[in-house]
């Protein structure tokens, strides 16, 4: 039970994640589809709070002059996420359409918007979704359901839409980290009889 309860709560670490849990688990002999289900779901488990709270606190912090640097690094961090997810869509328009939160607006940017036509900001809607989908999907360093729902709530992604591309990015990552993990312990048994 501890190991499960080990894995689980090493699935909801930053940078770490289900990237780390499941193969974690795969050492331990855990078997993979409980693995699955609990790295899935502890990886998750932050992704509400962080779409939620994130910009909220932010602000919060620069208001009251509480660890801004902090603050800093974690925009520049989604800033460079931004640019992966809109990379990985196919195109730069993702990043260069849409401005964090908590910087002041340049009215220029505003009528250019406002100038776009409903199938163009829906385009954009479509590949911020796809971007963020395959930023967390694809299990590489520096990116994961925490970078993503960084970048999603400090980009002003509407809410549901930023928690169905990171759930099933979720949901991606934990069948190629399975299958990549449980296959390579697998081979070692295999050379090791």
């Amino acid at each position: 039970m501890k190991k499960y309860l080990l894995v689980f709560l090493i699935s909801m670490i930053p940078i770490v994640e289900l990237r780390g849990a499941i193969p974690y688990a795969a050492a331990k002999g855990l078997p993979f589809g409980w693995t699955y289900a609990l790295t899935v779901v502890g990886n998750m488990i932050p992704v509400p709070f962080i779409l939620l709270l994130i910009p909220v606190l932010f602000a919060f912090m620069r208001r009251h002059h509480i660890l801004v640097g902090l603050v800093d690094w974690l925009e520049r961090k989604a800033q460079k996420g931004a640019k992966k997810m809109a990379k990985r869509a196919g195109t730069g328009e993702a990043a260069k359409t849409v401005a964090p939160q908590t910087e002041t607006v340049d009215p220029t940017a505003v009528e250019t918007e406002a100038a776009k036509t409903p199938q163009e900001n829906k385009a954009v809607g479509t590949l911020a979704f796809l971007g963020l989908y395959l930023f967390v999907a694809i299990p590489l360093p520096g990116t994961g359901a925490w970078t993503g729902s960084l970048v999603a709530a400090l980009f002003g992604m509407k809410k549901w839409r930023a928690l169905l591309a990171v759930f099933l990015g979720v949901l991606t990552a934990g069948v190629i980290m399975t299958l990549a993990s449980y296959g390579i312990v697998s081979a070692f048994k295999i050379f090791a009889k």
